[in-house]
């Protein structure tokens, strides 16, 4: 079922499409939506599709209520499910996949720069794909502690870094899989560690996924890439460990085969959103 649109062609530039992925989480949705629309930022997209699995009349009212094109399915589809039906029901030739809970907290022309510089990075191959999560306003569930333990802030004490050296030491495969992470938690992270983190023309982060996993946070990228790479692998290797019985990708994807692939992980110079869960989703 869908009150989904198409976009039209768009002369000089790959289409670009949102797509927002909402398994109930109504009151996170409906935030969220306002701050889309306070900055009017599906009008930097040429398509923007809210999917909806296991959906119900208030999911369709919201929809309606913001006047957003939706799609749905009558089963909840887990989250790699959810985010493949999202993209396959998306036809722009890039897409910036986003959840419920992912609220924009930056202004339209912010948004609009950023989102050109992301765009720019790919066309360029600085990156196969950029994420677009807030780096100092990342939000709930960020996993930032555990990075800041092995490369903790200047200003932690002399225990903590003589602490965070030996973790390094004695866990040097977690602290090459982390490292990607240390642009959220420092400014210069390309000063720091040049061998590992770099920057774009654009000021954008770069980071091999050898040193960064994949992560379902809001995210640009080729809608094609993202079907054929990301989507398809993760569905090859789902194995035991699921969400409410569901894959994530996040897990399946966190393997050596991500690791030695050789991505290239763009991360905005300052991102876009911003993940404030209102309810309980369930996971």
């Amino acid at each position: 079922m869908s009150d989904a649109t198409r976009p039209a062609a768009t002369a000089g530039r790959p289409t670009l499409g949102f797509g927002i992925l909402s398994w109930h989480g109504y009151d996170s949705l409906r935030a969220t939506l306002e701050s889309y629309r306070a900055a009017d930022l599906f009008s930097l997209a040429d398509e923007v599709l809210l999917f909806l699995p296991e959906i119900t009349p208030q999911g369709r009212e919201i929809a309606r209520e913001f006047g957003v094109p939706f799609a749905g399915s009558e089963k909840n589809l887990g989250i790699l499910g959810g985010f493949k039906a999202l993209a396959g029901n998306l036809s722009s030739e890039r897409i910036v996949l986003l959840e419920n809970d992912y609220r924009l907290v930056e202004d339209h022309a912010t948004a609009a720069r950023q989102l050109a510089a992301a765009g720019a990075d790919i066309d360029d191959g600085s990156a196969h794909f950029v994420r677009l999560r807030h780096r100092r306003r990342p939000g709930q569930n960020w996993q930032g502690r555990k990075v800041a333990g092995l490369f903790p802030p200047d200003e932690a004490s002399a225990l903590v870094h003589l602490r965070a050296l030996l973790h390094r030491k004695l866990r040097p495969d977690k602290a090459s899989r982390l490292i990607g992470t240390t642009p959220y938690l420092f400014d210069d992270a390309d000063r720091r560690w040049p061998e590992t983190v770099s920057r774009s023309p654009r000021g954008t982060y770069l980071v091999s996924g050898a040193h960064l996993p994949w992560s379902n946070c809001p995210t640009l990228v080729p809608r094609a890439f993202y079907l054929s790479e990301i989507v398809a692998e993760a569905e090859k290797r789902v194995k035991g460990r699921l969400v409410n019985g569901f894959p994530t990708i996040e897990t399946e994807l966190n393997c050596p085969w991500w690791r030695e692939h050789g991505f290239r992980i763009g991360i905005a110079a300052d991102g876009l959103f911003s993940q404030i869960r209102l309810n309980d989703r369930g996971y």
